[in-house]
């Protein structure tokens, strides 16, 4: 699905996003095999916000990933912006560094 334009991202909603591609649930790296179309900036959110471990932990499910309020917020934020953009999200502060953390 890597590049796919007419692809309805599970987490936002918005069809035809840049970058949507199939996104891994769970981090691959944990064991995860599910993936999902997600656009480039959920994708980009996602992993700013949780860690690999909290992703296989506490936000294993599309569905616990939208009940978040931080996602909420986001979204909120992103449903205003034009749906043929793209943005990345830095990592968040407090979140420890490192490739599997």
């Amino acid at each position: 699905m890597s590049g796919t334009m007419d692809a309805t991202c599970a987490y936002c909603g918005r069809t035809g996003a840049p970058k949507t591609h199939g996104h891994h649930v769970v981090p691959k790296c944990k064991g995860g095999k599910e993936t999902r179309p997600t656009c480039g900036s959920c994708g980009s959110f996602i992993h700013a916000t949780w860690s690999h471990n909290e992703l296989r932990d506490e936000f294993d499910t599309v569905e616990k990933v939208l009940a978040d309020g931080r996602f909420q917020k986001y979204l909120g934020w992103l449903r205003k912006q034009s749906p043929a953009a793209h943005f990345k999200t830095f990592r968040r502060n407090g979140r420890a560094e490192g490739k599997y953390r």
